[in-house]
C-alpha cells in the first residue's frame, strides 16, 4: 500500500479504523507502508500533529477519536492509551484508574495506574505518568475482565483494591466514596470469594466495617471474615492519624469518626 495524496496520513487513519485497528507500532505501519524508517517516521509525525494519532509511548501508537482531536488520548480513552502500549503484557487498568474507569469517584488522578506482572520501562501514557503496580500473574487475573483494547479491575476488583492500598487510590475519603458508590451493584459472595483468592483478610475486613457503619445495602451485614480475627487493623494503614473509633466486630480502627465520612458519600 502506498500514499501519494496530501491526505496519506488520513487514508491511512481511515483503514486502520476500518480493520478495527486501534493501535499499533511503528514497524507495523513501516512494513505495511514499505518506506523507509524516515519516511514513516515522517508520515507518523504529521498525523500527529495532524491530531490523528497519538504517540503513547516510544514506537507505540493510538489512533485518535473523532470528536477529540487535539486532546491526548489518556484524558479521553484510557483502555486505548494503555492496550497500545502494553500490547501483549498482561495487565489490569487498576486502583483509582479503575475506579474512575467505573464512574466510582469524581476526580480521578493524573496518574494512570496499571497492574501488571513484570516491570515496565514506560513512565508516561500521553504525557500523564504512568504507575505500574507489580502483582503476581495468579493475582492480576483476579477480576480482570476486558476493556476496550485493554483489561480492566471489575467493580468488585477495583473496590478491594482501594481497601487493600487505601493511599493509592487518594486514602480513606476516596475509599469511602467508591465503595459507597459501588455497593447497590457489589455482591458480598463475589467480594469474599476474591478475598479468599488473594488472601485479603485486611481488605475484606476494611469494607466489612465500611458497610456496617455507614449502612450501606445490600452489603451491611452481609459480609464476613475468611479467617479468625486476631489483632487490630487500621481502616487506613500508614497514617499518624490518632484513632477516633473503634469497630468492635470488625476491630478495624478508624481515623474518622462514621458522621465525618458519612458526610463524604453524601455529598
Amino acid at each position: 500500500m502506498r500514499f501519494h495524496s496530501p491526505q496519506q496520513g488520513l487514508a491511512l487513519a481511515n483503514d486502520l479504523v476500518a480493520e478495527g485497528r486501534l493501535a499499533f507500532t511503528f514497524g507495523e505501519v513501516e512494513k505495511r507502508l514499505g518506506k523507509s524508517k524516515t519516511a514513516t517516521a515522517n508520515l507518523l509525525k504529521r498525523m500527529q500533529t495532524a491530531g490523528l494519532i497519538d504517540r503513547v509511548r516510544r514506537g507505540h501508537y493510538a489512533v485518535r477519536q473523532l470528536g477529540v482531536l487535539g486532546t491526548p488520548a489518556a484524558a479521553e480513552d484510557i483502555a486505548l492509551s494503555v492496550g497500545a502500549a502494553l500490547k501483549g503484557l498482561p495487565h489490569r487498568i487498576a486502583y483509582r484508574s479503575a475506579l474512575h474507569e467505573h464512574d466510582l469517584v469524581v476526580h480521578p488522578a493524573r496518574s494512570i495506574q496499571v497492574a501488571t506482572d513484570r516491570r515496565v520501562r514506560t513512565r508516561t501514557l500521553s504525557g500523564r505518568p504512568l504507575r505500574i503496580v507489580i502483582e503476581p500473574p495468579e493475582a492480576l487475573d483476579v477480576g480482570r475482565v476486558p476493556w476496550g483494547s485493554s483489561s480492566l479491575s471489575d467493580r468488585h476488583r477495583a473496590v478491594l483494591d482501594a481497601a487493600q492500598r487505601p493511599r493509592l487510590v487518594g486514602g480513606l475519603e476516596v475509599l469511602a466514596e467508591a465503595f459507597a458508590a459501588a455497593t447497590p451493584e457489589l455482591r458480598a459472595d463475589i467480594l469474599m470469594e476474591y478475598a479468599r483468592r488473594l488472601g485479603w483478610s485486611a481488605a475484606l475486613r476494611r469494607l466489612g466495617s465500611l458497610a456496617d457503619a455507614l449502612a450501606l445495602e445490600p452489603l451491611a451485614g452481609g459480609l464476613a471474615p475468611i479467617k479468625p480475627i486476631t489483632a487490630d487493623l487500621d481502616l487506613e494503614p500508614g497514617t499518624d492519624e490518632p484513632t477516633v473509633w473503634r469497630d468492635g466486630r470488625w476491630r478495624v480502627r478508624w481515623p474518622r469518626t462514621v458522621d465525618e465520612l458519612l458526610a463524604v458519600i453524601d455529598q
